[in-house]
């Protein structure tokens, strides 16, 4: 599943009007609206998620059981809601937040954790799973869980950026199915191959989390280590650009570009017009049944390398809603510590792709099982040790989903100078983490 987290115009104005509410957060009282006690005693929560498909079928089935098992036995009911995309969710959870009718616990895209914390829509877990809990999380899942020096989020569907390979094409084209690429030269030449019959090799859409992929594999990043300034317009990050470039020219890639660009990617992968393209972990479900009910197989690889192996996470954590307190809270964290636990970490892998988040189920005996079944789920675990989070800083995302990307597809559908279309880029992208 890809990873979104754009703020839209809607969102943007009603950060504006939360801003007030933010100081006196913490002292408001609960929405009744939203999470109540019910006249016979009930504690009723809201539940918000994201997407559809196997990721919704997952929520849906963590929120029964829940319900069926923990929630009867103290006497709490759970209502899981559907919200869209992870930017759907942002712009919602604002405005209801602003209404006060917000939902005890929402997922929250990695990146957006800061936003939230700082503009008081959200409350610090820090009581609510122990610290052993929070030792068996993988040490690169729990960089977008802290602000300040707490924590407020716990990882749930987390995921790393992984190649996705049509498996028959390959075979078709004379390459080993059983062999990614590794390498950027492997990803040219793999896909140069695809030519013999008739197909584009690799594919690809203007997108900042698999852009923060590919630059941290050429030893760069995006921002610098005090996410103070934004660093893609370094000699990796045109690299980067200057290979996908040539890509396009050369090598027998296609960008999608425009609106709907990752929709005719996704089109043309699923019609095997395209062999190969980045992809979350958490859509690695849903892929691998659609290739199935298509008639062909699929293979999974590490994001392709020029220096390092070297990955971003992303995918969503928990987190709780500010306003929330009392008997209201306290069923609020058995809930969260319900669907973060090992056992559902293990469920919403098997279920979804994503992550499993803990490291106690390393060797768990169903996982392995697993894995010799279906090899493609263990490559993202695999590449998880050569993962780290996601930049955090407020401005970052708006800089880098427009303009970052804006200069992106320049660069792509045009022969714009990379060098300086990135500076300008930069220097635009600076000013909104001032």
């Amino acid at each position: 599943m890809k990873r979104q987290s754009k703020f839209g115009a809607l969102a943007a104005a009603l950060l504006m009007l939360a801003a007030p509410l933010a100081g006196c957060a913490s002292t408001a009282a609960p929405s009744a609206a939203a999470n109540s006690t019910g006249s016979t005693g009930t504690i009723e929560l809201k539940y918000w998620y994201c997407y559809q498909d196997m990721v919704a079928k997952n929520n849906k089935d963590l929120t029964q059981k829940f319900n069926d098992t923990i929630g009867k036995e103290k006497g709490i009911h759970v209502t899981a809601e559907f919200q869209g995309s992870y930017s759907d969710m942002n712009a919602k959870l604002q405005s209801a937040f602003v209404g006060k009718v917000e939902p005890a616990v929402a997922v929250m895209e990695i990146g957006s954790t800061v936003q939230f914390a700082k503009d008081g829509i959200l409350q610090p877990l820090d009581g609510t799973i122990t610290q052993s809990d929070i030792d068996d999380f993988y040490p690169g899942l729990m960089e977008n869980s802290y602000v300040d020096g707490k924590l407020y989020a716990i990882p749930y569907l987390r995921s790393t950026p992984i190649l996705y390979y049509n498996k028959t094409m390959f075979q078709k084209a004379g390459l080993d199915p059983e062999k990614g690429p590794v390498t950027w030269d492997d990803l040219m030449s793999m896909s140069k191959a695809m030519e013999k019959i008739g197909a584009k090799g690799y594919g690809f859409v203007s997108d900042e989390w698999y852009s923060e992929a590919f630059i941290r594999s050429n030893g760069g990043d995006t921002t610098n280590d005090k996410q103070t300034e934004f660093t893609f317009n370094s000699p990796q990050g045109v690299e980067m650009q200057q290979f996908f470039r040539s890509g396009i020219k050369d090598g027998n890639f296609k960008y999608y570009s425009g609106a709907n660009g990752a929709d005719s990617l996704d089109t043309d992968s699923v019609n095997q017009k395209i062999a190969m393209w980045c992809g979350s972990t958490g859509g690695l479900a849903n892929t691998l049944q659609i290739a199935k009910e298509k008639g062909y197989e699929i293979g999974t690889a590490f994001i392709p390398k020029k220096t390092q192996n070297k990955v971003p996470t992303g995918g969503a954590n928990l987190v709780m809603t500010s306003r929330l307190q009392g008997a209201e809270k306290e069923a609020a964290e058995e809930f969260i510590q319900f669907m973060t636990s090992p056992d559902s970490a293990l469920a919403s892998h098997i279920t979804t792709g994503y992550l499993p988040t803990r490291k106690s189920l390393a060797n768990n005996s169903t996982l392995e099982k697993l894995y010799q079944k279906t090899p493609q789920m263990k490559v993202a675990l695999d590449q998880l040790q050569y993962a780290s989070g996601r930049p955090m800083a407020k401005g970052y995302e708006e800089g880098i989903t427009h303009q970052y990307l804006d200069a992106m597809d320049k660069i792509m559908t045009t022969d714009a100078d990379i060098q300086s279309t990135l500076d300008e880029a930069k220097k635009k992208c600076d000013e909104l983490l001032k």
